[in-house]
């Protein structure tokens, strides 16, 4: 066998041609071994040592219009998977939304497979995101939360889902009901309507599940703007700062139950959200960090798709004491 004592320094021939079959040729260490004449972990020396010799090495480029050292740091600060924080285009209306979207739609593709129950809820960065995605694969797809009606339509819940569907071509879980209803009875009731009830207990198997943020002030949460004044004013006082999913969250990150909305909403419960064992969050702007902040320390998101701005401003909010 060729150089197989422990302490013997390999031949840089045989490092290199180990190295380049490896790294160039994608071969494994076992075709490697057979071809050198040497062990299987005979190879693995040599590969090490490549590296250690700087035979080998290993750059990391970011994708384009990527921030890899902010994206790293926002992980690390809010203790979240990761996060994708993408750079846009100053002065360029309508911008920022289209690139988050694009990204959103790049991780979707890569990560969602066919076995996956993916659920969705809506937003106008989701509607971005729907309408850069290309192709899906043929999973389920689940709707989060019910409608509010809107000048939009194609702001609509459902229009989502169904344009989802559309791309992958899987199976489908429409709620065909409103967001908000006037007391908790008629949601009730709405619940055990057999279609919705069919959906609500899809809920139990999603595995996937894409999510926008609504900051809890004017012009910037659809669910405040459906709701009375004095709702509005009651969930102000219990302080609220964020919605997703139809739930309410403080600056901690604390789930607020006030003017009885929880009961109120058919939408996925926040004990039903933090089960999905991987939850994206796609949200930007300034007006939001607050918010994105308050549903990154919930716990009830993994990952997050937002902008370098909105990533600057939120690492400034981590290391406030």
């Amino acid at each position: 066998m060729i150089g197989s004592g422990r302490g013997t320094r390999a031949d840089p021939a045989i490092t290199v041609m180990a190295a380049r079959r490896y790294f160039l040729d994608g071969a494994t260490k076992s075709e490697i071994a057979a071809e050198l004449g040497v062990s299987r972990f005979r190879v693995a020396r040599l590969l090490e040592s490549a590296r250690r010799r700087g035979i080998v090495r290993i750059e990391i480029d970011a994708a384009p219009g990527i921030d890899a050292t902010i994206s790293h740091e926002l992980a690390a600060a809010y203790a979240i998977r990761s996060a994708i924080v993408v750079r846009t285009v100053p002065g360029l209306p309508g911008s920022a939304r289209a690139l988050l979207g694009a990204a959103a739609a790049g991780l979707v593709t890569e990560t969602v497979e066919a076995t996956d129950v993916l659920g969705i809820s809506w937003g106008r960065t989701l509607q971005a995101m729907v309408q850069q995605l290309r192709a899906l694969p043929a999973c389920t797809v689940v709707q989060l939360v019910g409608s509010i009606p809107a000048a939009d339509l194609d702001m609509n819940a459902l229009e989502l889902v169904r344009r989802m569907t559309v791309r992958g071509a899987g199976a489908v879980f429409p709620l065909h009901v409103p967001l908000i209803v006037d007391t908790p009875e008629t949601a009730t009731r709405l619940r055990a309507d057999v279609h919705a009830a069919a959906t609500f207990a899809a809920f139990a198997r999603v595995t996937r599940a894409i999510v926008g943020i609504g900051a809890w002030t004017a012009g910037e949460s659809t669910l405040r703007s459906a709701v009375s004044a004095a709702d509005a004013a009651a969930i102000d006082a219990a302080g609220a700062v964020a919605d997703v999913c139809s739930i309410l969250l403080d600056a901690r990150g604390s789930e607020i139950r006030a003017a009885a909305l929880p009961d109120r909403c058919l939408a996925i419960r926040a004990d039903e959200l933090r089960k999905i064992p991987d939850v994206l969050a796609v949200a930007e702007g300034p007006a939001k960090a607050a918010a994105i902040g308050a549903v990154l320390r919930s716990g009830l998101v993994h990952r997050l798709v937002t902008t370098e701005e909105t990533g600057r401003l939120l690492l400034e909010r981590a290391a406030r004491p």
